[in-house]
Order: structure tokens, then C-alpha cells, then sequence
């Protein structure tokens, strides 16, 4: 709504000021609410109101992206296919890989029933932690995995230009999405410098990643530290650090009173790539308005991209893939994801404290997840053939 002294001021929609907001918060954040004001020139208490009500009522979600090589740890994309005897208690093994074994996300793939997940792990305990997965396999828990390590993952935001605030629509104009697509693709680049973090910075991210729009003076009483030594921490090591990337805005169409049958999530997952296969396929997710994340292989030879979308945008969406992708179509899988057996989890804090910094008891682990094994394969394979 910013105008010179020649040009009477123009009363916007609603939809253009809802625009105007979700793109200032990709750049300030949802909480910093006087920056959002300066750069849409909107009132404060209009886009306070937004944001709280309106934005949430339509399934809009903020979230922040860390930098995770900045806190000395990496992302892997790990296949599992677990054995039939420990169908049962594969949500047991998850939440605790979850709670003592860096797992951060997580989803069963249907029809198929094999799970796709990645765990954010230590540099230091890559080695170890692919042998807790082959311990895992002669445990017969896992019939088998796959671990690929991730030198490069980004987030993608909403594409506000095309979503319709006023009908909550979407309209992607997909014939000329191509040219109707200003920006050019993000270069595939990697910051590998380290700071120093310590356990209050960890919690405070943790805090951000379950609700981008809390306050600090929030975030301190939640975990318990004065609020001065937080706006420190936040100050001094996360902002001055640039720890926190960006603020992500995304549209997940509250999946749960849709009850998941309106919404399509998937993996793609491309192998056996070239350099410049893995710029081109980049290029293209980026175009494709519902990319949640693209990530790349430490060889630059895998690539894999997360997508969620409205069934009623699948066809024109996978469509507008086949015609960019058709050359690649012996290699690249498709992992339909189930909503009802999805988790996203937080900065595995809990595993790492000041005086060692990150840690690992996966041998620990390890031990717990063979008396599962003894104590559940007898009353499974039971219970499988009674069925």
C-alpha cells in the first residue's frame, strides 16, 4: 500500500493485503509484527488479527529452517522395511529412535508399507549410527534399510501468487507456469560454518520449531530460563550466528479436519544423477508450487523433493512433472505418503549437553530395541497367523 506524492492512495482486497503479510513473514517472521507493519504498510492490529485468526483458520503454518551443518550435525534420507514380526511396536521404535536416536521425521508409505525417514545426526556418529542400523537388520527388526547422506537441504514456502485468500483456492495457471514464474531457482550452495552452541540455544530452537509465532518472553518460561539470558542466547548465538535460516509459510490445509482425504503428500526420489541433472531437476521442483523440500546427496548422484498438495491439483501436478521429468523416469521412485503414520519431530535436543556436547547411546538403545525383539516376536507371529 505504499504510494508517491502524485498517486492517491488504492484501497487493496483482501486478498492482496493477505499476500502482502505471508511474504513479509517469509522475510521478518510471524512474531516480529511492527517489521511486517513497516514493510506492507498495513496496521498492526490488522495483520496481529491475520495472523492469529485468519491465516490459522485456513491452514497456513510458519515454521523456521535451521541450518543444521551450523550445529555440526546432518541429514540422512533412510529407507526402512521393517520385519513382519515387530508390525506392532514400530511406533514404540520409532518415538524412541525419535527421543534417543536422532530421527526427526518419519512416514509410512502406502501401499507398500515401508517407511521413509530422516534422522539429523552428529558428524562424529555417521559410522556408528549406520552399525546400529546393521545391528537393527541381525536383530531382525529392519529386513533392510538404506542411508543416503544429505550434503544439502532447503525448505520451500507457500507460492502466495497462487493461492486465492478470498476463496481459499488455488489457482495455478499450469501452461504457463513456467513463464509465470519470476524468481530464479535457488543455487544449490552449503554454509559448513560451525558455531558455538550450548543446551539453551537448543531449547529455544526446539521452542521455534513447535511454534514459530511464540515470544521470547513465552519461550522462557516454557523451559524454565530467565528471560534476559534468553534474549542473550537469541541475540548473541542464533541471530548473530544465523542459525535460523528463514521463516517457512505453508499451506497444509488443516489436514486433520479434512481427515487427510483432500491432501496428497509424496517423496520423489531420483537416483544415478549427473551435476547437471541434479540443476535441471532443482529448477523444475522449484516451479512446482506445492515442492515442500528438495535435498541432495553428498555425491550430488540422489536427489529427493517432498510434495503436498490438494487431490483435486494432483493430475495437473504430476502432469506438469512428467512433461519437465519424462527423462528421468527410470530413475526416480514415488513414495506416497499416509498421513495418519507421519511425524515430524524437533532439533534432537535431548541429546546433547554442554560438557560433551552432542552424544550418542545408541549401544543402549540398541539393547532395548532386542528385548522388544524377545519379548514380541513370539506374541506377533501369533497374533499374524490367528488373523
Amino acid at each position: 500500500m505504499h504510494t508517491d506524492d502524485l498517486t492517491p492512495p488504492r484501497i487493496i482486497s483482501y486478498d492482496e493485503e493477505m499476500k502482502l503479510i505471508v511474504e513479509a513473514i517469509k522475510k521478518y517472521g510471524p512474531k516480529n509484527i511492527s517489521a511486517i507493519s513497516r514493510a506492507t504498510g498495513l496496521p498492526a492490529e490488522t495483520i496481529r488479527y491475520r495472523i492469529k485468526n485468519q491465516l490459522k483458520e485456513m491452514g497456513i503454518r510458519f515454521h523456521v529452517s535451521i541450518n543444521y551443518l551450523k550445529l555440526g550435525l546432518v541429514r540422512s534420507w533412510l529407507f526402512l522395511d521393517f520385519s513382519l514380526q515387530v508390525t506392532k511396536i514400530i511406533p514404540e521404535i520409532l518415538d524412541l529412535l525419535a527421543k534417543r536416536g536422532y530421527l526427526t521425521y518419519y512416514a509410512r508409505v502406502i501401499p507398500h508399507g515401508y517407511y521413509i525417514a530422516i534422522p539429523t545426526i552428529p558428524y562424529s556418529a555417521l559410522e556408528k549410527y549406520k552399525n546400529f542400523l546393521d545391528e537393527l537388520v541381525r536383530l531382525d527388526i529392519l529386513k533392510e534399510y538404506r542411508m543416503t547422506d544429505l550434503q544439502y537441504l532447503k525448505h520451500l514456502s507457500l507460492r502466495s501468487e497462487f493461492y486465492d485468500f478470498t476463496t481459499r483456492t488455488w489457482n495455478v495457471p499450469w501452461s504457463k507456469l513456467d513463464y509465470e514464474t519470476k524468481k530464479e531457482p535457488t543455487a544449490i550452495q552449503m554454509d559448513y560454518s560451525r558455531v558455538p552452541i550450548d543446551k539453551i540455544d537448543l531449547l529455544i530452537l526446539k521452542e521455534f520449531q513447535i511454534n514459530a509465532s511464540q515470544s521470547l518472553t513465552s519461550i522462557a518460561k516454557k523451559i524454565n530460563v530467565p528471560e534476559k539470558q534468553v534474549r542473550y542466547h537469541y541475540k548473541k548465538h542464533i541471530e548473530e550466528g544465523r542459525i535460523i535460516e528463514n521463516y517457512i509459510v505453508r499451506w497444509q490445509a488443516d489436514r486433520y479436519h479434512l481427515t487427510n482425504k483432500y491432501l496428497m503428500a509424496c517423496f520423489l526420489e531420483f537416483s544415478d544423477l549427473t551435476k547437471s541433472d541434479v540443476s535441471y531437476i532443482n529448477s523444475a521442483l522449484e516451479r512446482l508450487p506445492f515442492t515442500w523440500m528438495i535435498g541432495v546427496s553428498v555425491d550430488r548422484t540422489k536427489l529427493i523433493s517432498q510434495i503436498s498438495m490438494p487431490v483435486s491439483q494432483y493430475y495437473d501436478a504430476f502432469t506438469f512433472l512428467a512433461d519437465k521429468l519424462y527423462m528421468f523416469k527410470g530413475r526416480f521412485k514415488l513414495h506416497v505418503i499416509d498421513y495418519q503414520k507421519a511425524e515430524a519431530y524437533t532439533i534432537p535436543y535431548e541429546s546433547f549437553n554442554d560438557n560433551v556436547g552432542w552424544f550418542t547411546d545408541l549401544d543402549e538403545v540398541a539393547e532395548l530395541f532386542r528385548e522388544k525383539a524377545k519379548a514380541s516376536f513370539p506374541s506377533h507371529v501369533m497374533d499374524y497367523v490367528e488373523k
